[in-house]
């Protein structure tokens, strides 16, 4: 019998024999996952976990695809390493799947040919304009009017606006809409004066808005939410518009994000600590206006649409609590990011359209028209049959009526 035992030792001798330079980066890169699988679960629980209780958390549900491809990447890692630990990464990654499909979709449905609009399809677009500011003007025309041109060209049905007003007076903004024979609701609260500004609220629809009011006031300087009962044929659905709290990001913050000065400037840290200080205030403001916005859709005696600017990604605490029993278009009928913040690189999905029971999601866009700091949404809805109703309901007491103009 020949003796192996020699070459069975040099053998175990080359496995385990790895240069160091790779021991260490693999060191390395199970320290980075380590670290990345702890933000990513904080990610995951962002949803879950009110800010005003512990609002650590938002902070990594903030870059959910950042981290969420981060993972990736290490997951990938330790696959070419041939690696157990690339079982534990793509198990986290499979719990963290269906979040992730709210920030992307991929489009896998095959396309013969462009759809033909339903004759019962009903076209809702939600836009924040920025108080159609005329930095965005251009083609010899003010801003408000290429977004009228726009609401237009698309045969929209309902339009909720957020930031309404500016340097317009309300019949400055008016005298573009009437030309789409627009029935228009607006909070009897907003104050218009030329040259001022406010963050307004305003819901235009090609169809009779039968009743229209505001959510209760959460003690802040404006309105956070509106809601319009609007008749279509038998129908009645119920338009909620909404302006979650905003993050407090003014441009100089954005701008200082952006051009990543933060790598090697020496303020990083007290920078990175007042943007996070306006971050966390903003979180703790949007929670309770979250439940606010969930509680009265749910009491909804008609099928509801939600739109607006929540001011938060899809995996934050607002957006779950609004979103709790409606469906989100872009879940639904969108495809890629879709972000819709025209600022820090595209990559936030902050502008919604929801949709309650009773109503289908035929289609869902994203425009790239650059008339604001956020980009228009749309989605084209189709109402059932049975959940038609003739006759209004009244609002429930709670509601601040609000006068049709």
């Amino acid at each position: 019998m020949e003796d192996y035992g020699y070459y069975q030792k040099k053998a175990r001798r080359q496995r385990s024999g790895a240069p160091l330079a790779v021991r260490i980066i693999d060191i390395v890169m199970l320290v980075l996952t380590v670290l990345c699988t702890l933000l990513l679960v904080a990610a995951y629980l962002a949803a879950y976990i009110d800010p005003r209780k512990a609002w650590i958390f938002a902070f990594p549900g903030l870059v959910f695809p950042a981290i969420y491809v981060a993972e990736v990447l290490l997951g990938l890692w330790w696959v070419v390493r041939w690696k157990k630990y690339a079982f534990g990464v793509a198990a986290v990654l499979l719990l963290g799947i269906g979040a992730a499909g709210r920030f992307y979709r991929p489009d896998l449905r095959k396309r013969y040919a462009e759809p033909k609009p339903s004759r019962s399809e009903l076209v809702v677009m939600s836009y924040n304009v920025m108080g159609f500011n005329n930095r965005f003007a251009g083609e010899g025309k003010p801003t408000v009017q290429l977004i009228a041109d726009l609401v237009n060209a698309n045969n929209t049905d309902i339009v909720c606006f957020q930031e309404l007003g500016g340097d317009l007076s309300k019949p400055a903004v008016n005298s573009f809409i009437p030309d789409l024979k627009y029935y228009k609701a607006f909070p009897y609260e907003l104050e218009w004066s030329e040259g001022s500004y406010f963050t307004g609220l305003g819901i235009y629809s090609r169809y009779p808005i039968v009743a229209s009011g505001l959510l209760p006031a959460d003690g802040s300087d404006r309105a956070f939410s509106m809601w319009a009962d609007i008749r279509i044929q038998r129908d009645t659905v119920r338009v909620f518009n909404n302006h979650l709290n905003s993050t407090y990001i003014d441009n100089d913050d954005i701008d200082y994000l952006s051009s990543l000065k933060f790598v090697s400037e020496e303020r990083t840290r007290a920078r990175f600590s007042e943007i996070a200080g306006k971050l966390r205030e903003s979180y703790m403001r949007r929670a309770p206006q979250a439940e606010l916005v969930a509680e009265y859709v749910a009491q909804s005696p008609y099928p509801v649409v939600v739109c607006g600017d929540f001011n938060d990604t899809p995996a934050s605490f607002a957006y779950r609590r609004v979103t709790h029993g409606l469906r989100d278009a872009f879940v639904e009928k969108g495809s890629g990011t879709s972000g819709t913040y025209d600022r820090l690189f595209n990559m936030f999905r902050i502008d919604y359209i929801l949709v309650s029971e009773g109503v289908e999601v035929l289609h869902y866009y994203t425009f790239d028209n650059v008339y604001s700091d956020h980009m228009p949404v749309a989605a084209g809805l189709e109402l059932a049959a049975e959940y038609a109703c003739s006759a209004p309901v009244p609002p429930k007491d709670g509601f601040r009526t609000a006068s049709s103009v």
